[in-house]
């Protein structure tokens, strides 16, 4: 399998694939052609946000010349047939979304056992990310989270990843929730227990043959302090230790 983990994977709503940091390029590249896709709703019971990201993926992809042979939709309308579309699929969207409502799903559908020896292409997309890692971090996210003391911050993801991100950060670093400062108040007292890793839209991490890879901007939240750690057109492999090397 190969993993990317996206805050976006375009330039705004239904706009083209975003090439920055090579992630056309990669992507193409990894993709196995027929394409055969598989989305899955982050909204499974909102047919229309579901069907509104469908076809914005597929009108994307289609402009980069990167059209589907084969496009099925898995929320839960098609919940029943979703091992069979995931065996017939070689490309898996997990939509962005709200991280709790789409973790529940992909528990109610198994996700995680589908997955196991996947040999195609998982793509998420912000909250699709974030459910990706072992143990997914959900910081409150809408109103009433954040004042509620019993809101959950942590669930079991998929386990493809050890990493936990902070999408879209070019807009949540300034963002409030119930009054709070998302990343400064929220987010803190979590940062003592993990980093978490925080890219802005264009920037995305790539998990291929057990190796990490980090593209584009992005800064680490930990014990409390924001360190900036890549720059746009850098790439640095991520070790299991946290430490970051430069590769171009």
């Amino acid at each position: 399998m190969t993993l990317f983990i996206t805050s976006s994977h375009t330039l705004g709503w239904a706009g083209p694939l975003n090439p920055a940091n090579d992630f056309v390029t990669l992507l193409r590249g990894e993709l196995q052609r027929p394409i055969r896709c598989a989305m899955v709703s982050s909204y499974p019971d909102d047919v229309t946000i579901t069907d509104r990201m469908a076809w914005e993926i597929r009108e994307c992809f289609e402009r980069a010349h990167l059209a589907f042979s084969h496009f099925e939709v898995i929320d839960r309308r098609t919940q029943r047939y979703a091992p069979r579309i995931i065996r017939r699929s070689n490309f898996v969207i997990l939509c962005g979304g709200h991280v709790p409502t789409e973790n529940e799903f992909f528990h109610d559908i198994h996700l995680r056992e589908l997955l196991e020896g996947y040999k195609g292409v998982v793509m998420g997309i912000s909250a699709g990310s974030m459910n990706c890692a072992e143990r997914v971090y959900a910081p409150p996210e809408l109103p009433g989270e954040g004042r509620d003391a019993d809101y959950p911050r942590y669930y079991e993801g998929l386990g493809l990843t050890d990493v936990n991100i902070m999408p879209h950060f070019q807009q949540m670093r300034r963002a409030r929730i119930d009054g709070q400062r998302l990343v400064r108040d929220l987010m803190t007292p979590d940062s003592y227990d993990h980093p978490i890793y925080c890219i802005p839209d264009g920037s995305f991490f790539m998990v291929k043959n057990g190796v990490t890879t980090l593209h584009g901007e992005a800064f680490k939240y930990y014990k409390g302090h924001l360190r900036h750690i890549n720059s746009n057109g850098e790439q640095r492999r991520l070790y299991p230790s946290g430490r970051l090397y430069l590769l171009s």
